[in-house]
């Protein structure tokens, strides 16, 4: 018997019958866009009356139609989210009987679901007030009928989720339930069902349930090992119990780490099952290694991960052209990738080479053999400082070998570890390019007529090598250039000629304006793709040949582009909007992005054109589908009252969010997300160098940053949280470098909400490279803005305890989600952590600098014990230390004096460590410390002339080198009454100009100048050796503008005072240059 009374059914539309109700429900089936058409305006109608409710659950009841149940159910739902506590008594006691007396009859699965979202709803109101519901899922879990026991944890589980910590006082019986269904192996479903129901109650286990719930992870375990027997999916999905267990607060899965491990790894390596539940398990255990990096190093795991991973990659892995993400061998190399960023590479590198990649390069298998050079290719990007410093020479010769092997697949494999090489250990590796060049030059014409693997790889090495060559690529730019322009216009494929264009826009990345004589022989073969018809392959070409062409406009110079500039503005303009190729467009916007850095200028008649259409591409859904849970419900638009701004307000949160429960997540196409990054990071650009014009685009610039910063897809939120900041910066210089008035007080409100939004993102983020943009990102905020950001105590109190919290290790994304105490031996030692701890640590500076040294002092005391490099510290960390405390000495100058005797110390320990690096940052320090200091250190300048001169040595470090001219010019500068310059002046003068260190360049010429004010004899007689080099520095690239005027006042002087002695000294060629740059400093 029904709750409901018909004669209390009053619909609109003349419908007096539930009857009536479903057959509209019904039309919504038929494959007839009209009919279902008119039957949503009818139900339309028939959703804003109130009566519609008892309708609906006399169809749930007692329909025939299994599929007008399920939309009866649905529309249901949707019709209590919103308004529950607003239905009378009778009504909320009619639904809740309908639901209880549905599930007491078998029901199809999509019906099951759909009720069970209507019990969710009413749960979320009255659990605690509808015993009935606990009852029955009590009595159904614990009845003899299977079909009963798995409708009730399936019931058990959604509950759980909804109603979260109400549960919590039945918890013990639960686990009791859970252990009971865990062992019935012979019941998949339940065992499913099962791991399902304890997963959603992991996010409200507190410490008092570890040992209860601990105990039931071996028998899930057992559970999901039947279930890969069964079905592959459901073990899949019953594996996400383990996920959330990582992510858990309560170290709850640690002492069953090895087994769990265990099955991971038999599941990766058993081939009998589908490659997708392999790759899932591998997707799992790399998420294990990120969460539990300290916990696997304690119980000594790693090396079983490796010996699993490297056979992997040694085994035939198919079609190469195959999703990656399906296969296995493949997917083996990102888990590894995943090692080499979260452990120390110091102890991963030694046992994965010795234990796997050298016995698989030795063997007679070419798999192994490239399984060998593959896995040294993946470390290379996490560990590379060690194996830069320790193996760099034969890390390149395992590869010179490879690239001679028999097999293709092993030459492909060299050919990849080279690129990898060439590209993450910079600047050690550019020393071999006379080796290296012209080898991957042979390679490219070796597979020119090929579309394989190893054409793109060659590639690959060639531009990641030659981009980072800088002014060493000069050389060789004749050859390369004619290779590769040949490569463009007579490759046989499309593939080929892409490829060629691409490294045509890194040499050019690389040499700059020297490619001006090049230019014409490149343009004639672009302009062909720049103007390419709109066909697939035209496409691809013209989206290539753009991208290149931006290179061009950033670093070819004003002067040769600037003719260019108006057709590629144009070019651009006409393909902004080209539909469905977001490659095309990104590339557009970042050369609207590069043009704008040399002639911005070209972009002011376009700006409102260009810029409206990177919102578009942020607000835009394209690209973008939205993907439903299993067991989702469908769900209608049905209240057209919301859409208008007059629907009822829901009181309570979870029911506006009712929306959104079905989804499971939103994929993005890959070319999208490059898309709306590439915007993001354009807008950035533009608002930095288009000043006052960018002004009508700072608030929906920033607007769109604020929109983003937590989508999902990591090169978004980065592009956000930078074009957040960007715009705080580039309004801060606009309003302080022109007449621009803020009138609306932009800038204050933008910070109130970007610098909290930054401290939030580095505490509470769990990715390290996001970690690391928003703390580089308060730091260019704190260069720019300097006082005005911290001058509410507030935000400079956040700011310090932040640094704070990096530096100790107590951020959300440093933390292992595991028991401290289990694993506080365990250091977390990976790179990507150092990088992490030197963005942190180079806020030090920025605060000194932005507050003032004085006020700093008291702060300075107490970061000094956090950042002194400790003994048995790696490398990496003693530089940055070293060098933290040199930059923080010089921003906070004089008032270091009460640290000075404690600086000292730590900077002549570090000239003697072992690592250059060190000793650099050290010397920089000593120097720094004297310049601040004054006459209060001269005392020392004897002890600390006599261990720097010990670095002056042909085959010596370099930039230590430049440092200890640096450190010698500053005390120079400081008190020269206290040293021997008629004795060090000429060794000082000898080892000019600077190589590698050109920051301190002004510094050296500094001392020059005072010398020569002071008219000191001893720089006079070294002025034959110091005029060429000086005028030599005027024409080098890498000397910045302000040593530039210096060196020409410099110049000016001494041409003036000793015209004879100057020109004497120098060449016709420089007595040009020395007149244009005294002619050019006079106008």
């Amino acid at each position: 018997q029904h709750y409901f009374i018909q004669s209390n059914l009053s619909l609109v539309s003349s419908m007096s019958s539930a009857s009536q109700l479903e057959g509209i429900i019904c039309q919504l089936l038929v494959p007839d866009n009209n009919a279902i058409a008119a039957a949503t305006a009818k139900l339309k109608e028939c959703y804003k009356d109130p009566a519609i409710v008892p309708a609906l659950c006399e169809i749930i009841s007692s329909s025939e139609n299994s599929t007008a149940r399920q939309y009866a159910a649905t529309i249901l739902r949707q019709k209590i989210e919103r308004s529950w506590t607003k239905l009378d008594n009778e009504m909320r006691t009619g639904i809740k009987s309908t639901c209880m007396q549905v599930f007491q009859n078998q029901l199809p699965r999509e019906v099951r679901n759909s009720v069970t979202g209507v019990v969710c709803v009413i749960a979320k109101h009255e659990f605690s007030a509808w015993p009935e519901l606990l009852n029955f899922i009590t009595a159904a879990c614990f009845s003899d009928s299977i079909p009963a026991r798995e409708l009730g944890l399936y019931v058990l589980g959604v509950i759980s989720d909804a109603v979260g910590m109400e549960m919590e006082p039945h918890f013990n019986s639960m686990f009791e339930l859970y252990g009971r269904c865990l062992t019935m192996h012979d019941q998949p479903e339940v065992l499913h069902l099962t791991c399902v129901a304890m997963c959603k109650v992991v996010p409200y286990l507190g410490s008092d349930h570890t040992q209860k719930f601990g105990a039931l992870l071996p028998p899930a375990m057992q559970a999901i090992q039947v279930l890969l027997g069964v079905d592959e999916e459901k073990a899949c999905t019953s594996l996400e119990l383990f996920d959330s267990l990582l992510e858990c607060e309560v170290a709850i899965v640690v002492p069953h780490l090895s087994s769990l491990l265990g099955l991971c790894l038999e599941v990766t390596r058993t081939e009998t099952l589908e490659n997708g539940t392999r790759v899932k398990f591998m997707t799992f255990l790399s998420w294990l290694v990120s969460a539990k990096k300290k916990a696997l190093q304690k119980l000594q795991l790693v090396n079983t991960i490796l010996e699993v991973l490297i056979t992997l990659m040694a085994c035939p892995d198919g079609d190469e052209d195959d999703d990656v993400t399906e296969r296995p061998g493949s997917y083996a190399g990102s888990v590894l990738d995943t090692l080499a960023l979260h452990l120390p590479s110091d102890k991963l590198i030694p046992v994965l080479f010795k234990d796997y990649v050298m016995p698989c390069l030795t063997s007679s298998n070419p798999l192994q053999r490239k399984a060998g050079l593959t896995a040294l290719a993946i470390v290379s990007e996490g560990c590379c400082e060690y194996m830069m410093d320790n193996m760099l020479q034969e890390c390149l010769k395992l590869a010179g070998n490879g690239l001679s092997d028999e097999a293709p697949e092993v030459r492909n494999a060299a050919l990849y570890a080279l690129g990898q090489f060439a590209e993450h250990f910079q600047p050690d590796i550019s020393k071999y390019s006379n080796e290296i060049l012209p080898v991957l030059c042979h390679k490219i014409s070796e597979e020119m007529s090929t579309q394989s693997s190893a054409l793109t790889r060659t590639y690959y090495a060639l531009e990641s090598f030659c981009e980072n060559m800088g002014e060493d690529i000069v050389p060789y730019l004749p050859d390369l250039v004619e290779k590769l322009v040949v490569m463009v216009a007579n490759s046989p494929t499309v593939r080929g000629q892409e490829l060629a264009i691409s490294a045509l826009g890194a040499v050019v990345n690389a040499a700059e304006d020297a490619i001006v004589p090049f230019l014409p022989q490149i343009m004639a073969h672009l302009k062909v793709y720049l103007t390419a018809p709109d066909t697939e392959d035209g496409i691809r070409l013209k989206t290539q040949a753009i991208d290149t062409l931006a290179v061009f406009a950033r670093k070819i110079g004003k002067e040769t582009f600037a003719p260019m500039a108006p057709e590629c503005m144009q070019l651009g303009i006409s393909n902004m909007c080209v539909e469905d190729e977001p490659d095309l467009r990104r590339c557009i916007y970042s050369l609207f992005a590069a043009i704008s850095t040399t002639c911005p200028e070209a972009l002011y008649p376009h700006m409102e054109t260009i810029v409206k259409r990177m919102f578009e591409c942020l607000d835009s859904s394209e690209g973008m589908t939205t993907e439903y849970k299993n067991d989702a419900t469908p769900r209608f638009d049905l209240d057209d009252s919301l859409e208008e701004g007059k629907g009822e307000e829901s009181d309570d949160e979870d029911e506006v969010l009712g929306d959104y429960e079905d989804i499971d997540g939103i994929a993005v196409e890959n070319g999208y997300l490059e898309e709306k990054s590439d915007a993001l990071t354009s807008l950035c650009e533009l608002c930095e160098t288009m000043g006052t014009h960018f002004a009508p685009y700072y608030e929906e610039t920033f607007g769109y940053g604020l929109k983003l910063v937590d989508f999902s897809a990591l090169q978004v939120r980065r592009g956000a949280i930078l074009c957040m900041s960007n715009v705080c910066i580039a309004l801060h210089k606009v309003i302080k470098e022109t007449q621009f008035q803020d009138e609306t007080a932009m800038l204050p409100k933008f910070l109130a909400v970007c610098i909290p939004l930054l401290f939030d993102v580095v505490r509470s983020d769990k990715d390290r490279e996001i970690v690391c943009c928003a703390l580089e990102c308060v730091n260019e905020m704190l260069k720019e803005l300097k006082n005005a950001m911290i001058a509410d105590e507030e935000y400079f109190d956040a700011v310090v305890e932040l640094i704070k919290e990096v530096l100790t290790h107590k951020t959300s994304c440093q933390k292992d989600s595991e028991d401290d105490t289990f694993c506080e031996d365990v250091q977390d030692d990976s790179e990507l952590t150092t990088v992490l701890i030197d963005s942190a640590a180079s806020l030090l500076p920025s605060l000194a600098s932005a507050m003032g040294g004085q006020k700093f002092a008291p702060y300075f005391k107490m970061f000094l014990p956090l950042i002194v490099p400790k003994e048995g510290k790696k490398k990496s960390e003693r530089s940055l230390a070293a060098g933290t405390l040199a930059e923080t000495c010089q921003a906070m100058g004089e008032s270091i004096a009460p640290f000075a005797e404690n600086m000292y110390t730590i900077f002549m320990g570090g000239i003697k460590d072992s690592s250059k690096d060190v000793v650099s940052n050290s010397v920089f320090g000593i120097g720094v410390l004297a310049e601040c200091t004054g006459a209060a250190m001269s005392p020392k300048y004897p002890e600390i002339l006599q261990i720097l001169s010990a670095f002056l040595k042909e085959d010596g470090d370099r930039r230590t080198i430049d440092n200890v001219l640096g450190a010698v010019a500053r005390m120079i500068i400081t008190c020269p009454a206290a040293l021997p310059i008629d004795t060090i002046l000429p060794t000082f003068v000898k080892w000019l100009p600077l190589k590698e260190d050109m920051e301190e360049n002004i510094t050296v010429y500094k001392a020059v100048y005072s010398l020569l004010s002071a008219n000191c004899q001893a720089v006079v007689e070294q002025l034959p050796t110091l005029i060429p080099v000086m005028i030599n520095q005027l024409t080098s690239k890498k000397v910045d503008e302000p040593t530039k005027g210096k060196l020409t006042e410099i110049l000016r002087g001494v041409a003036s005072q000793y015209e004879e002695l100057t020109f004497k000294s120098i060449t016709p060629d420089q007595i040009e240059i020395l007149k244009q740059a005294i002619a050019h400093a006079g106008s």
